[in-house]
């Protein structure tokens, strides 16, 4: 009894270490994750509101903290959803001098935002996707001059209009010395691209959610890149304002406080972050398709609110390998009872009933694996086909074998 006793105390004692060192474990983990939070604010231009744009430099300044303007060199003097012709207003020298004080502050990091921000097709909105690769240098290079003459410094960031761009894009950046692109998610990419990939990942009114969910996240740096504009705000636009400009002050102070929250510019980030890389967005990109085989439970939490690591898409494939093949094994296993049982039961020829499942089966399979369409319920209704068609076989081979002893 005492030694049982003993081992009883034994158990629970190591049980108790275990979930001690798991814990401890998951503490260092958490201590160790950074969660990088980029402010981007597109159309900085010769038409956008000076006295905002001042205000939100100035907050900025308060609170020690930088972000990312997207400027148009030469805005287009109508409408940008217009592709017919169109004077152009560069981009006054005021705002020039304004962008280069908050530059060399450390305050502002200057993004070339297109060229005239005017959309050069009628069926879709973009500036550069579908132009001619020479054409496309020539409006990166007139932009990046104009840029770099007015702060000073070279300009390495490219925000293309409407966040469309193609491979001419990416080929006429690398020439001219762009570093870094911040589109969305879903974008051309070049497996031997230099370029460093930082998509807008949220909105201003989605911060939080954005914050909240990285921080659940199973990366350990996981990137939120929050896109915004002057008519977010109720005091540009009524109507379609989300935010005042006080909410975007308590924003930041409720952000700035937290330890393992790093708020910074795209260019900070792109000195700081390790892997913004290609290979991270083509990953990213692959994994959105991959995760729509798992449920919903064991899926990354508002995934579209943040820029995962590429290792989110191993991660996602030992996940579905994990979970298919519990749920395969269990209906294979019932599946396999079933079969067993059944054909002993069945007052047909054996041959018959074998060969039947065999040819359901392989049906269902091809179905499976050949339509692209087929859903995470098609692939169990193939695995249960499986270990019946398991099952009956193996009846009909005991049979064979109590017939060739007998």
């Amino acid at each position: 009894m005492r030694a049982r006793g003993f081992h009883t105390v034994s158990i629970v004692t190591i049980c108790l270490a275990c979930t001690h060192l798991v814990a401890a474990y998951q503490e260092a983990k958490a201590a160790e994750k950074q969660v990088y939070v980029v402010f981007r604010m597109d159309d900085y231009g010769a038409r956008s509101a000076t006295d905002m744009e001042l205000r939100i430099i100035d907050l900025f300044r308060k609170k020690g903290l930088s972000l990312t303007f997207g400027v148009i060199p030469f805005e287009c003097a109508g409408k940008v959803d217009d592709p017919s012709p169109q004077d152009v207003l560069p981009l006054p020298v005021e705002k020039g001098a304004l962008l280069r004080a908050g530059f060399e502050e450390g305050i502002v990091d200057v993004a070339l935002h297109g060229y005239s921000h005017q959309t050069i097709s009628d069926k879709e909105r973009t500036e550069f996707a579908g132009l001619d690769y020479e054409s496309q240098v020539e409006r990166l290079a007139k932009g990046k001059q104009l840029l770099e003459g007015m702060i000073g410094a070279p300009v390495t960031i490219f925000v293309p209009p409407f966040n469309s761009y193609d491979r001419n894009t990416l080929r006429a950046l690398e020439k001219l010395g762009f570093s870094c692109l911040s589109a969305n998610w879903k974008g051309a990419a070049e497996k031997k691209s230099k370029i460093c990939f930082m998509p807008a990942t949220c909105s201003l009114p989605q911060l939080r959610d954005a914050v909240g969910a990285a921080k659940t996240a199973s990366d350990e740096q996981p990137l939120i890149v929050v896109l915004f504009h002057l008519y977010d705000f109720r005091e540009i636009n009524q109507k379609l304002g989300h935010m005042t400009f006080q909410e975007l002050s308590v924003l930041l102070d409720w952000l700035k406080p937290q330890k393992d929250i790093r708020l910074m510019s795209i260019g900070q980030a792109a000195k700081e972050i390790q892997d913004l890389s290609v290979n991270r967005f083509l990953m990213v990109e692959r994994w959105r398709a991959l995760e729509t085989f798992l449920p919903s439970l064991l899926r990354e939490k508002k995934p579209v609110l943040m820029y995962h690591e590429a290792g989110i898409f191993q991660k996602t494939v030992f996940k579905i390998g994990i979970f298919y093949g519990i749920i395969a094994l269990f209906f294979a296993g019932i599946a396999f009872l079933f079969g067993f049982r059944l054909l002993s039961r069945l007052a047909v020829s054996t041959k018959s009933a074998v060969f039947g499942c065999v040819l359901v089966t392989a049906s269902l399979i091809a179905y499976t694996f050949w339509d692209l369409e087929a859903s995470p319920r098609d692939m169990m209704v193939s695995m249960a086909a499986i270990g019946s068609c398991i099952g009956l076989w193996c009846e009909y081979l005991k049979r064979k074998w109590f017939q060739a002893r007998s």
